[in-house]
């Protein structure tokens, strides 16, 4: 028993240092860029890409552990061979990953993924553009380091395999423990985020970032979710759905000045789960958020606004890039593709803002912190930033506490500033601190509760804040991630689903309170906002201004494999598995489902080109 422990210690050894050479390798071949970084940055590049090394070693550990329980009554004479065949396999798959890795990467600027393996089927054409000399100098590099490898596998596991006798029935057992905690170094621990590249990102530098990927991790990650990233539609002729798509976002007329000047604070404010249904002035059937309802009598409260999918990862996206959601994917998920995004805050910077990024959670969640440091944001506040008695939340800190560190920051922070806080306490499972108001043990109940206590969270701040000098300078706007089905059960693609408060308010808005009742969408906030401080928007080619008094109105969003596209005269629901319409309701509801079909299909192929 203790001989095949020994195994296993000595084998997990193997393939972590592996993985450590294997990064070195690649800043060693990188010496172009990693020779320009300074000595404490290879360190944190090793720190911090180790997190996806235990990840790597947990899937091959978790292997080795299943062979050693499956081989419990066998001796070395027949476990030998297995692990010498496993070994194998493992190293040049993995070796031929990390040399054309490194390589590909003086050309395309991020690590490997699955894309490579789409040229499989088309091996011609992938060769011609590969020189001959260079593909011979990989072949030899990946079969002499495939070499280097097994040498210091036969000195140091085979010794080890030599010595395994017959154990029985007590190794199957503690190898059945052991396989099954391999869950946790393979999802990087037991908190609520996965395991994802955005965990070993920490730098300004994308190269730094790029070099701690383990970019076997990488590749085995990305083939796994391979169907997601390629995901495609076609409903038309690729040019026709540009041009439906280039008229339904073309504008040419003026848009109403709503700003008292054009370099205003701005806060942006991410509401959790706040649907339409909780405020009283967007007809909401149960008013719970009165706060934010008082707000809305002070500002200007956008009416017909809709969360681009159901998802904070997709929401947060559309909100800070005008980046549409796409119904099965997440491109947050994907660093290569979010570094290709525009960023409010990236075009603020370059008028002399500061940025930060506000979250009382994991920021590894859903891969955030790549998303947040591909962006560019100077400061990345995270539960990580509060003592443990503030992180009382299965999420981690509450709002009442989010909401006080944000109200200090704007009381020092150099002006003028860009901040964005995401609530977090209205997320499921609903636990919120103080007396329960709305009361009941089931969802929709909590949910109301949750949102209640949020409401009150928010309105304290504003409450504070109103008194400031800040204030008098700075532009808030409230929107939510989504929507909820909660109260109600509105089904996955309900309409209901999808309207979201949006609210713009502060001392930097002229003296007036107004309703907008023009339709939009979360991505129309870019260029709204850019287009009122007088900042170029072009970039944003898929948000449109609210404020413009030209071009087509309308809000849209994306379900599972569905979209929906509304309008003052129609609204659609189109399902592309059953490859029809789910609801349909309005006059022209044929020419507005064309429109629809045109904006999904660009916005895929968009998806997929990044």
């Amino acid at each position: 028993m203790l001989q095949r422990l020994k195994l296993f210690g000595l084998y997990t050894i193997y393939w972590l240092a592996f993985f450590v050479f294997a990064r070195l390798f690649f800043l060693l071949y990188s010496s172009a860029l990693s020779f320009d970084i300074p000595i404490k940055e290879w360190f944190l590049i090793f720190i911090h890409g180790f997190k996806l090394d235990i990840s790597a070693t947990g899937y091959i550990m978790a292997i080795i552990s299943f062979v050693l329980m499956f081989t419990s009554y066998s001796k070395s004479t027949f476990i030998r061979p297995v692990f010498n065949i496993v070994t194998f396999l493992f190293l040049f798959f993995s070796l031929t990953v990390v040399v054309s890795d490194a390589e590909l990467y003086r050309h395309w600027g991020y690590r490997m993924d699955a894309t490579p393996l789409l040229y499989i089927l088309k091996p011609k054409e992938a060769m011609a553009s590969v020189e001959v000399w260079l593909t011979i100098i990989l072949v030899i590099s990946i079969l002499a380091l495939l070499i280097f490898w097994l040498i210091i596998y036969s000195k140091i596991i085979t010794k080890a395999l030599l010595k395994i006798e017959r154990n029985g029935f007590q190794s199957i057992i503690l190898f059945l423990i052991i396989t099954a905690f391999m869950i946790i170094p393979v999802r990087g621990g037991i908190g609520i985020a996965p395991m994802n590249t955005g965990k070993v990102y920490f730098s300004k530098n994308n190269f730094s970032n790029h070099a701690a990927i383990n970019v076997v991790w990488n590749v085995v990650h990305s083939l796994i979710y391979k169907n997601n990233l390629e995901k495609n539609y076609e409903f038309m002729n690729t040019s026709e759905a540009e041009k439906i798509v280039s008229e339904l976002n073309y504008q040419n007329g003026k848009n109403s000045s709503v700003l008292k000047n054009n370099r205003p604070n701005i806060v942006i404010i991410i509401l959790e789960s706040f649907s339409s249904k909780v405020v009283e002035s967007l007809e909401g059937k149960w008013p719970v958020a009165k706060n934010l309802n008082q707000l809305a009598k002070e500002g200007i409260l956008f009416t017909n606004f809709y969360a681009n999918a159901d998802r904070s990862d997709k929401g947060i996206v559309s909100i800070l890039s005008g980046y549409p959601a796409q119904p099965m994917a997440s491109i947050i998920k994907f660093p290569k593709k979010t570094q290709t995004l525009p960023f409010i805050n990236q075009e603020l910077e370059k008028s002399g803002y500061e940025s930060c990024f506000y979250y009382g959670g994991d920021i590894d969640f859903a891969n955030m912190r790549s998303y947040f440091i591909n962006a560019g944001f100077d400061k990345i506040i995270s539960d990580k930033n509060f003592e443990s008695k503030y992180n009382t939340s299965k999420w981690g800190v509450h709002d009442e506490h989010m909401f006080d560190k944000l109200y200090s920051d704007i009381q020092t922070d150099k002006q003028p500033f860009f901040k964005s806080i995401f609530t977090l306490s209205s997320h499921d499972p609903f636990e919120v601190p103080g007396k329960t108001v709305i009361e009941g043990n089931d969802r929709a109940s909590k949910y109301l509760n949750s949102i209640h206590y949020s409401d009150s969270c928010l309105g304290d701040f504003f409450t504070k804040i109103k008194k400031t000098e800040t204030w008098n300078n700075t532009l808030f706007i409230l929107v939510a991630d989504h929507g909820s089905g909660r109260p109600g059960n509105n089904p996955i693609y309900a309409v209901d689903k999808y309207k979201i408060p949006m609210l713009w308010i502060g001392g930097a808005l002229k003296d007036s309170a107004f309703w907008v009742n023009t339709y939009g969408s979360q991505t129309d906030i870019a260029k709204t906002l850019l287009n009122q401080m007088g900042i170029e928007s072009g970039m944003f080619s898929f948000s449109k201004d609210i404020f413009n008094n030209s071009g087509t109105n309308y809000g849209y969003y994306v379900y599972n494999d569905g979209f929906a596209f509304i309008n003052d005269s129609a609204t659609v629901v189109f399902d592309n598995s059953k490859n029809g319409l789910l609801f349909s309701n309005g006059i022209n509801t044929e020419e507005i489902l064309l429109k629809g079909k045109a904006l999904l299909q660009i916005t895929a192929k968009d998806y997929l080109n990044r």
